[in-house]
């Protein structure tokens, strides 16, 4: 029986193009579509499909999966079924046989894609570095608040205003006005403690 799947996903053509491209591939190799089948999973078609050796053509790989993963999964889903995998759009024909195998090859090729991608990072960071970029997170280069304000913030301490008075009258978090401080420790007045 030759089955035609209709892939319901959004993320996929629309499914009368997807209808429209399995019955051209059909008509264009002699085979009658028997049945479409619409689906947004293809573990929904172990519930459909009882028997073994049908056909199933696909409009597009996108049906099987939007990562190398999901194709992977449900390539393996398919195979346990022992149908025969037609993609109409990648020209892929893949027999029962064929199905089977192809999980362990497409671990070999998510291997290699990730080597790959973690050396081509390597490389690219390596490069940037020498060529004098700085890496990492960014720092901020606005003016900062207390900027040109130190012996106002000075006066304010030696007054006896509080430190969370003293945030509050700038508009900043505490945090940000006692990493000031830190940065600035002659700013502190030496009788005051506390504040």
């Amino acid at each position: 029986m030759i089955l035609g799947y209709l892939d319901n996903n959004e993320k996929n053509i629309d499914v009368e193009k997807q209808r429209r491209q399995i019955l051209d591939y059909a008509s264009e190799n002699g085979l009658v579509v028997d049945m479409f089948l619409q689906e947004s999973k293809i573990e929904a078609l172990k519930s459909s499909i009882k028997t073994d050796n049908h056909t199933l053509i696909f409009a597009n790989i996108v049906a099987l999966g939007m990562s190398l993963l999901q194709i992977k999964e449900s390539i393996s889903i398919l195979a346990k079924m022992n149908v025969t995998v037609i993609s109409v759009q990648e020209g892929y024909v893949w027999a029962p046989k064929d199905l089977r195998a192809l999980p362990r090859w497409l671990d070999v090729v998510l291997d290699i894609r990730s080597s790959m991608s973690s050396l081509l990072t390597c490389r690219a960071l390596a490069e940037r570095k020498a060529q004098g970029v700085r890496l990492g997170r960014k720092t901020r280069n606005k003016k900062r608040v207390f900027d040109g304000r130190e012996e106002e913030i000075k006066q304010k301490l030696a007054d006896g205003v509080t430190k969370v008075q003293i945030a509050k009258d700038f508009g900043v978090a505490q945090v940000t006005l006692y990493a000031f401080l830190r940065q600035h420790p002659e700013l502190k007045p030496q009788n005051v403690r506390g504040k």
